[in-house]
């Protein structure tokens, strides 16, 4: 960022337009910061602990505190310290704000990750298959745009002044892989909101619970289109003078991270307000409760056989084909298969449905499928 990019523009008051910007930055953080908080809290409350997905959430919610501590400082020295004498340099500005940016990255990476997790601890083997994938991939396209980002010039001030004496590589290139990874990263939002569906379908429940839970834990949408527009925002880095526009970017870069931790937050916290609703001191993820449904039918199931071995064994006494031919009877009149696995029951119409894996990764049945 050189020298004359610390001119705001003359059209704004200028302590006025820095204070609304920071207002705007921090009411978004503030807001992921609760809803994080109260997802941990009651995580804690039960005594259930945290898990994976919880700590990469909670990195991703430090990360974005940082970057956003960077850019109020680019914000004083833009906005409102102009002035002064003891201002920042355009040097420490623009390496500031640079340094943001690739924390901006990370953090939003680092949250859609997160979600990805949570859903893996639910997904059947095609599914995880898809979420490893996901996750890969977008965890290694966008470091090597961070990469490629840090060292497309030498000296590395290159990246911010336009006007130091150096060699880059093609920037607009660099730039059109950034514009990229952005786009990339909005479309996982879609594709994880769309996951849970075909998770929460299949279940033996009732359509608005599952309305109910699918919507909770597709509020990812929101982060994808925060994304989009990023997205549009990064044609003002095309130009070497392009002064506060950056922090344009900067605020939908926040706006992007803090959707995304408010909507992994979301499935927690609608399930805590109504088991509290109900008078329940019990916190329950939405897939406790799926869980819950299945030990039930479980049951069921079990004591179906022991009165189908029963009725079994009366038989025994009846010819072979006699029996063979009730038993025929019997299964031919049921809908569809039914599949127990440990404590999980599901009906399906055509075979064995992978969609849903029960069993906990080192953790009882009883135990919600994160914690």
């Amino acid at each position: 960022m050189a020298e004359n990019e610390l001119t705001p523009p003359s059209s704004l008051p200028t302590p006025g337009a820095g204070h609304r910007i920071n207002a705007v930055i921090w009411v978004l953080i503030s807001l992921s910061t609760v809803f994080l908080g109260l997802r941990v809290f009651y995580k804690l409350k039960t005594g259930r602990g945290l898990w994976l997905d919880d700590w990469v959430l909670t990195a991703s919610w430090l990360v974005l505190i940082a970057s956003g501590l960077l850019i109020s400082l680019c914000v004083s020295a833009v906005f409102i310290r102009h002035n002064q004498d003891n201002r920042m340099g355009a040097h420490d500005v623009g390496m500031l704000s640079t340094i943001a940016g690739t924390l901006f990255f990370v953090s939003a990476t680092w949250s859609k990750t997160s979600f990805a997790i949570t859903l893996f601890r639910i997904a059947g083997p095609r599914l995880k298959i898809a979420l490893r994938a996901i996750m890969i991939s977008m965890n290694i396209i966008t470091y090597v745009s961070l990469i490629l980002r840090w060292v497309q010039c030498r000296p590395a001030r290159m990246i911010w002044d336009s006007h130091a004496a150096g060699v880059c590589w093609n920037r607009n290139l660099i730039l059109s892989f950034t514009i990229f990874t952005a786009a990339y990263s909005a479309f996982m939002d879609f594709v994880l909101a769309a996951l849970p569906w075909p998770i929460i379908i299949k279940l033996q429940i009732r359509t608005s619970e599952k309305i109910g839970i699918s919507v909770a834990m597709s509020m990812g949408l929101c982060a994808g289109i925060t994304s989009i527009v990023k997205c549009t925002k990064f044609s003002v880095l095309r130009n070497d003078d392009f002064g506060d526009s950056v922090f344009e970017l900067a605020i939908w870069s926040v706006a992007e991270i803090a959707t995304t931790i408010m909507a992994a937050s979301i499935p927690v916290l609608r399930c805590a307000l109504m088991h509290e609703a109900a008078g329940s001191i019990r916190l329950t993820h939405p897939l406790t409760f799926i869980r819950d449904r299945s030990q039930k039918v479980a049951s069921k199931v079990r004591s179906n056989n022991l009165s189908l071995s029963a009725s079994r064994r009366s038989k025994m006494v009846m010819s072979p084909d006699n029996f063979v031919s009730e038993e025929r009877t019997a299964l031919g009149s049921e809908d569809g298969i039914l599949k127990m696995d440990g404590s999980h029951v599901q009906l399906t119409r055509n075979g064995v449905d992978d969609a849903i894996d029960p069993e906990l990764e080192g953790g009882s049945l009883s135990d919600p499928p994160w914690v």
